[in-house]
């Protein structure tokens, strides 16, 4: 039994169930018992492993625990499956020493399983946490653990919600606040359980209390209970605090009157435009039979037309499978789960402007000094930077120019977004500080007249219906953490992204994986870590799309930040997008991904690399514009490389392959991707140098073992072009072994040491590509070098026909 108290559940429930029907359980305690805790009004009785220690008086159950004492009381009959539950806790005396007093709530409990939620009352603030006991193992696993109370004082009721709902997955949601306080508008923990043995079944409600044996002899209490079903009864969901105003772009939230279902002609734009539609510009048809939402963040509406559901959660949540759902302009402030087996089509009305907003706005702001305070402040967000939920890696991701970046809070005035400090008294005009203990947050530029917004819901949409689509709408805000992969997750096969444009998010816009995913026409842009990020995928496709400006947070370049990471990628064909101004890489494809072609790209300004190739095998990079990148082109211990009628340059290298001792670990992958430099060829690139770089042309072991012609490395029909024979000093520099690089001054001199180059030409003096990155027309018409005809794999990549001859990219730039 002790085993059970452990990992109890705690389900909880709004405060009040407005606009539902009567809660199936609603336990006021307003009785006298004085062992156990008798029954409530509508006759449910509560047994209990311990009658000695618990009563009822005073208005609510008690349970009296010395050191290391446990009790369970569980209420007859079995509740509905899906379920919000909810209830007061708290305990009588302080906690100085040990663990303190746990108040645990189970769900769907039967045959020694159960679903937990758990509230802990330490020295130094209140714990929740989730958790699945497993009968087969007689165990618990925690799903997700926070600290949404920092602080805590002796008297004040902890109010709980727990819901759970749904059998594949099953979702689970819970939050806790102080009583009298704001409740928070978001869940601060959610958990979307899809193992084998999760629990798809009705059980019994049990609570339960554990006080630590390092813990002085306590009480505690618990009030209020009640339990709604969710299917039969679903609580209205609150209207948003403060009241949301629209953000830039988007229309007001009240629909117009139904308009005809014939949508309007589509909106031309220039075929050379990469991103996303504007938002409000997509016009897709609207098929008979759609299902209808609005934003007003209700469950309400029965999603026609003329009565639609009242939030895009409810849509999903009640659209026949195979639906579309059209979305009415508007903001939607809200998180969106498409669950498993459901395969929907998500798209905006006609011509009007749909976002998803994270953030909230913020009112109520009184100077204090030289800054402004907004009271009762209580979202509060993961600050650990990992990929892995339970661990925190933030000094492998942050670096020193931004400290606070795994802080995915975020605040705007007017738009403009002010950069987070660490304490109240460093704040200053242009910067915020969240004050997690006192409830507060500090601003140091003045509101007054202003538009001030702070996220406060952690991500958007969570697609697991294989062949869902997702279009033509904006999503902004989300205070993501890493763990969540990202504010809009694709992951299951057959995903399809389109018009859609993701912004401002707290770390990673969109994220990937599994199989056949395809984003065309996105706009990834202004997210604090990534763009878009995708692993373990066969098939990726990302097409005519905007990935511009992101990694604001300024997080490390490596392992991961900046415009595309793209790992394990089995078979990506990267197409006609625009991947500029990132800080940190531009395209880099990583970890054994094989046969990816970056293709028609313009791939500029990125603060690291241009395009990168690395620990991988078999990739294509041909007709691309690349340049103002640290560096142009990067291959890093991967082979079969052919690098094909690109524009090429670098601030400071336009091409640098490099090799290292890791060696490909997996054994089924070691011959087809050993992680070796090998088969790697550029041919018919026009490649300019930055008077500044010492080796704009570089191979390098970083073991200082091998030379440069044992890496596999073939350069020819290529044109160069220098401000000068000596600016800059060098044309290439080359693995020297030991000794570790070996420079050339001159073509013919780095041709004849090491065979390459022997049909190329060099160019110095005037630039032979214009601002817009296109090559001078006497370079293209007689470029001096002897060209090579296409083979037939890169003409098809590109779209031009086998054997074609050109100097630099067959298409002109993206836009």
């Amino acid at each position: 039994m002790a085993a059970l108290l452990v990992c109890m559940s705690f389900v909880a429930a709004p405060a009040a169930f407005a606009a539902a029907a009567a809660p199936v359980v609603d336990d006021q305690f307003e009785r006298s018992v004085a062992s156990g805790w008798g029954a409530t009004t509508a006759g449910q009785q509560w047994t209990t492993s311990s009658p000695a220690s618990t009563s009822v008086s005073s208005g609510s159950a008690r349970v009296t625990a010395q050191p290391g004492g446990s009790t369970v009381q569980q209420l007859s009959g079995s509740t509905p499956r899906d379920i919000t539950l909810s209830a007061l806790v708290w305990p009588e005396a302080t906690t100085s020493a040990g663990n303190g007093a746990t108040v645990s709530f189970a769900v769907r409990a039967g045959g020694g399983s159960s679903y937990q939620a758990r509230v802990r009352f330490g020295t130094s603030g209140v714990n929740l946490w989730m958790s699945r006991f497993d009968k087969t193992t007689a165990a618990e696993g925690t799903l997700v653990s926070t600290k949404p109370l920092t602080s805590y004082q002796v008297g004040q009721k902890v109010r709980v919600e727990f819901t759970v709902t749904g059998t594949s997955p099953v979702s689970l949601k819970a939050r806790i606040w102080i009583d009298g306080t704001a409740k928070p508008t978001s869940w601060q923990q959610t958990f979307d359980d899809t193992a084998t043995n999760r629990i798809a079944q009705a059980g019994a409600v049990q609570v339960s209390t554990y006080l630590s044996s390092g813990s002085s002899a306590n009480s505690m209490r618990i009030d209020q209970l009640q339990i709604a079903d969710q299917v039969s009864a679903p609580p209205a969901s609150p209207a948003p605090t403060p009241t949301p105003t629209t953000p830039p772009g988007p229309a007001p939230t009240t629909p117009p009157a139904p308009a005809p279902t014939t949508p309007p002609a589509p909106t031309p734009t220039s075929p050379d435009a990469a991103g996303s539609l504007p938002v409000g510009k997509a016009t897709y048809p609207v098929p008979a039979g759609a299902v209808y939402a609005v934003a007003k963040g209700t469950r309400t509406g029965s999603g026609t037309v003329s009565d639609p559901y009242g939030s895009a959660a409810y849509a999903v949540e009640k659209a026949p499978n195979g639906s579309t759902i059209v979305l009415r302009g508007g903001t939607y402030r809200e998180y969106v789960y498409v669950g498993f087996d459901r395969k929907l089509t998500v798209q905006s009305y006609p011509g009007e402007a749909v976002w998803f907003d994270g953030s909230s706005p913020v009112t109520g702001w009184t100077k204090s000094g030289s800054t402004w305070v907004a009271n009762g402040w209580t979202h509060v967000f993961d600050h650990r930077i990992s990929f892995n939920a339970n661990a925190d890696e933030t000094n492998r991701f942050v670096d020193s120019r931004n400290p606070l970046a795994g802080y995915p809070d975020q605040v705007w005035i007017n738009d403009v977004p002010l950069r987070q400090v660490a304490s109240a008294s460093t704040v200053t005009p242009g910067t915020f500080y969240v004050d997690e203990v006192g409830k507060r947050l500090v601003i140091g530029s003045d509101p007054s007249g202003k538009k001030v917004a702070a996220s406060t819901i952690a991500r958007a949409f969570k697609v697991q219906g294989k062949g869902t689509m997702l279009r033509g709408f904006g999503v902004q805000r989300y205070a993501t953490t890493l763990n969540m992969m990202g504010t809009v997750t694709a992951e299951v096969d057959g995903i399809t992204l389109e018009n859609l444009v993701v912004r401002d998010n707290a770390t990673v816009g969109i994220y990937t994986w599994n199989d056949n995913q395809t984003m065309r026409k996105v706009t990834a842009t202004g997210n604090g870590m990534l763009g878009i990020g995708a692993n373990g995928t066969d098939n990726l496709v990302i097409a005519d799309s905007l990935v511009s400006g992101n990694n604001t947070q300024m997080f490390k370049p490596a392992p991961v930040s900046g415009g595309m990471k793209l790992s394990g990628i089995n078979g990506a064909r990267v197409l006609d997008n625009v991947v500029s101004d990132n800080d940190s890489a531009g395209i880099w494809f990583d970890v054994s991904s094989y046969d990816v072609q970056v293709i028609g790209n313009r791939v500029t300004d990125n603060t690291t690399t241009g395009v990168q190739v690395e620990i991988s095998e078999k990739a294509t990079i041909a007709d691309n514009y690349i340049s103002g990148n640290d560096f142009g082109v990067q291959i890093s211990n991967s082979g079969t490389v052919k690098v094909w009628n690109n524009t090429i340059d670098g601030v400071k290298r336009a091409i640098a392959i490099t090799h290292d001792a890791r060696r490909q670990g997996n054994s089924a992958l070691a011959a087809s991707i050993p992680w070796t430099l090998r088969d790697i060829t550029f041919r018919n690139n026009a490649i300019s140098y930055s008077a500044s770089g010492s080796c704009p042309i570089l191979t390098q072991d970083y073991e200082s073992k091998m030379l440069g012609n044992s890496f596999g490395v073939s350069l020819n029909n290529n044109v160069y072009h220098r401000q000068s024979v000596s600016a800059p000093s060098n044309f290439a520099c080359w693995a020297n072994g030991a000794s570790g690089t070996r420079s050339f001054k001159t073509m013919s001199d780095f041709s004849s040491f090491t065979g390459n180059d022997t049909r190329s030409a060099e160019w110095n003096g005037a630039a032979i590509v214009d601002s817009d990155l296109m090559l001078r027309a006497d370079v293209v018409a007689s470029p001096r070098a002897t060209l090579a005809g296409l083979p037939t794999d890169v003409a098809t990549a590109v779209g031009v026909k086998a054997g074609s001859t050109r100097l630099g990219p067959f298409s002109e730039p993206r836009r």
